[in-house]
């Protein structure tokens, strides 16, 4: 049960992640930043506007949403034509200044909600709320992104981009367009994840990074650009986690999880279910 849990959160880290490389190819560094902000929406909501930390959750995803595509607009679509490497580094450059802007405004200390969830018995084992009312959130996220991909108009035009960019602009997709509420959407996904983690565990400016390594191993070993992938990596990874840490000394499971990392590069390149479909 915990390695599921886990797992789901995880996974919905890294939703984010692989619905902007899905659609635009961009390897998005600031993805960590994006969580980052998520984790600190809530917070300021919470403890320095003094409302229920619950508000901080839709609004982190409208306040991320708005920033990312903000930032596809000005400066990743500039480069959109160029080589990889220069979209990489601009997203580098905004994990940069976010990680930065954070802790000069809220310092580096660690934080956590002043909010006691209480825990639940599942199977005779207590699991905390606040995990379960995470999970229960990317649960439902996750259907939620699934069912805009393929039943609404929109959505259908952004699986389009995803396959073939060319074949969807010559077809009428505003292939433009697509790229920022694309990026906006991911974003919006990252900053809900960052929201739902403060309910889990505490946090600080740099915890965006650690989830930011999880996320790219997870798309990875799903398969890069596939929903269904990141949610398979996202539970095997979690899995990993609880088994290992429960059989293993130490951290010795973050070297299991590696070393399956590396495996899955080495066997199949493209993800336990990637290269078949994206998005």
């Amino acid at each position: 049960m915990l390695g599921l849990l886990l797992g789901g959160i995880y996974a919905f880290v890294a939703l984010g992640l692989t619905v902007i490389f899905g659609v635009m190819e961009v390897i998005n560094v600031a993805h960590g930043g994006f969580v980052i902000g998520g984790m600190y929406t809530v917070w300021f909501v919470s403890d320095t506007l003094g409302y229920s930390p619950y508000l901080g959750i839709p609004l982190a995803a409208v306040v991320l949403f708005a920033f990312g595509a903000v930032m596809q607009r000005t400066t990743i679509a500039p480069v959109m034509e160029e080589t990889e490497d220069r979209r990489f580094l601009v997203t580098v450059a905004f994990l940069v200044i976010i990680v930065a802007l954070v802790e000069m405004q809220f310092s580096a200390t660690p934080r956590q909600l002043d909010l006691d969830l209480g825990s639940t018995a599942v199977r005779g084992v207590y699991v905390l709320d606040g995990q379960l009312f995470a999970l229960a959130v990317a649960a439902g996220t996750f259907v939620a992104v699934w069912a805009f991909l393929h039943r609404t108009e929109t959505g259908r035009a952004i699986r389009g981009t995803a396959d073939n960019r060319v074949n969807a602009a010559y077809a009428g997709v505003d292939v433009r367009r697509i790229d920022y509420l694309t990026f906006g959407l991911g974003a919006a996904l990252a900053g809900l994840a960052g929201a739902l983690i403060t309910f889990v565990q505490p946090f600080d400016p740099y915890l965006g990074n650690e989830y930011l390594t999880i996320a790219f191993v997870v798309v990875v070993i799903g398969g890069l650009g596939s929903i269904t992938g990141t949610l398979a990596g996202g539970l095997l990874v979690g899995l990993i986690h609880v088994f290992g840490s429960f059989y293993l000394p130490g951290s010795y499971y973050n070297v299991v999880i590696m070393l399956v990392f590396i495996l899955v590069l080495l066997l199949r390149p493209t993800g336990l279910l990637g290269g078949e479909s994206r998005a």
